[in-house]
């Protein structure tokens, strides 16, 4: 595969809030490019400690091109031998701690999608490229494509995906559209859905900050991974495993995700298993925003469980 281009955002917010020592062992549930799983092994694993003494990272990660190119890059590092690295989904974290026999110190969830699946994935995520509709994180245990839902979905589904994951204003208007448009010939590439979109909406709304496909891909997504249902599943999992004292950081980019992560720390809170590390949201310092624009719609939130 290419060189990864994803920036880890939040590094060093994440480094220094899941309280890093040697010996610890850490799952970094979304490990992507490995950016947040380099800088952990180097606080758990650092170099001229013997090997008995050292902590081991767990890294997750679902898609099976991404999880190819992170092996290489921690080989590169010397950190080999101090990872294990699953090509999963992190829905299955129990699971895979109890296969491992790994119990936790520490983990973090980046929630992003990666730089690499917008720009070299071919997959269909960006509406700036003309690619297939797929969107699967990983082809090889997904079956349904952003393809298939945009020509066999009737026009009430279409429309309720694009208002509750997109948060899409026009979602009606743009459902039929798609679904008078698919009766000609069917919407297979993203600059054909684009070019279904545009018409569909008022000409105010095809020049603000943000593109007006933005939501349409965002909501679907969403849908063809089934998002939403895994961090729900994800992050209470992953407060099951964690051992007493032992942090969880979630790094979410979208108010949907960022919301329910809120609701499980709420409810985990109330029911004495978690406490919040820091009252409220970490976000991204300007000097970061300037750097790395992806960063902008970052949020943190960090508990420590009891």
């Amino acid at each position: 595969m290419s060189e990864i281009i994803h920036k880890p955002v939040l590094l060093k917010e994440v480094i220094g809030c899941l309280n890093l020592a040697p010996g610890k062992n850490i799952i970094d549930a979304t490990i992507d490019g490995g950016g947040y799983a380099v800088a952990i092994l180097e606080k758990i694993a650092p170099e001229g400690l013997p090997a008995g003494e050292a902590g081991k990272l767990l890294g997750i990660e679902i898609d099976n091109t991404l999880i190819r190119g992170t092996e290489l890059r921690i080989k590169e590092a010397g950190f080999f031998e101090n990872a294990i690295l699953m090509n999963d989904s992190y829905v299955n974290l129990k699971k895979i701690c109890e296969e491992k026999k790994f119990e936790p110190d520490g983990i973090v969830f980046d929630l992003g999608l990666s730089s690499w699946h917008l720009e070299q994935s071919k997959r269909g995520f960006s509406f700036k490229k003309d690619e297939i509709l797929d969107m699967r994180f990983n082809p090889e245990t997904q079956p349904k494509t952003a393809a298939e839902i945009i020509n066999q979905y009737g026009v009430e589904d279409l429309e309720k995906i694009f208002k509750e994951y997109g948060e899409e204003q026009f979602a009606e208007s743009i459902a039929k559209a798609i679904v008078r448009a698919r009766k000609s010939k069917p919407i297979i590439r993203t600059q054909e859905l684009v070019g279904v979109i545009e018409p569909a909406v008022p000409e105010w709304y095809k020049h603000r900050k943000i593109h007006c496909a933005t939501k349409t891909f965002q909501a679907l997504r969403i849908e063809v991974n089934d998002e939403l249902e895994n961090v729900r599943r994800g992050v209470s999992a992953a407060i099951d495993v964690l051992k007493s004292k032992g942090r969880l950081a979630v790094v979410s980019f979208q108010g949907l995700e960022d919301k329910m992560v809120k609701e499980i720390f709420k409810e985990k809170t109330k029911e004495g298993i978690i406490k919040f590390v820091v009252k409220g949201t970490i976000k991204p310092t300007w000097n970061e925003q300037k750097e790395n624009p992806r960063s902008r719609s970052a949020k943190m939130k960090i508990v420590e469980k009891l």
